[in-house]
């Protein structure tokens, strides 16, 4: 068949198909290559991006990893009770602060590594011991902060409020 033996009705049918017939085509040979080239070129380029500052974060981790090697210190092996109750008793004295409360450590094992939950109660003044909380959070690797809760309580005997921070502390072994 030819192009004009047809009626205006076939080719008005046939027009259609063939424009998408040849815009498939030409995608498929020329455009389609096009938008896979501009998208890798995007992707790289921003892969280039990251890896441009990359030294800045490396030199910012390694200082970090600096900062965390000095707050661990000799701490790298156990923190024991007594070690725990040492650094406490020693930050207390310098600070007036009274450590109203030391019971024993609480164990417990999670996904086979035990965590033990050091609980303390401190009494003195509110700064003085927010800046503990501040110390034992940021400066003395002794564990984790795991809660803290300040309370107003009252001596019965004197009749007097003082406040306290409850604090517990864990650590992983």
């Amino acid at each position: 068949m030819r192009w004009k033996e047809l009626t205006y009705r076939t080719r008005l049918r046939i027009l259609p198909v063939i424009f998408l017939l040849g815009f498939v085509l030409i995608y498929w040979l020329a455009i389609g290559k096009t938008v896979d080239l501009v998208t890798q070129v995007d992707r790289l380029e921003s892969q280039v991006e990251q890896i441009s500052d990359a030294p800045l974060r490396i030199q910012i981790l390694k200082k970090r990893l600096a900062q965390l090697k000095n707050s661990i210190g000799d701490y790298q092996d156990e923190i024991s009770h007594e070690h725990i109750f040492e650094d406490l008793s020693t930050y207390c004295k310098s600070n007036r602060l009274t450590i109203r409360e030391y019971p024993e450590v609480h164990q417990t094992e999670s996904n086979g590594h035990w965590v033990n939950t050091f609980q303390l109660e401190v009494e003195g003044g509110f700064h003085s011991l927010l800046k503990l909380v501040h110390s034992l959070e940021q400066k003395a690797f002794l564990g984790k902060l795991a809660g803290v809760k300040f309370q107003l309580k009252t001596n019965r005997r004197s009749r007097t409020e003082y406040l306290s921070v409850r604090i517990y502390l864990q650590t992983v072994n």
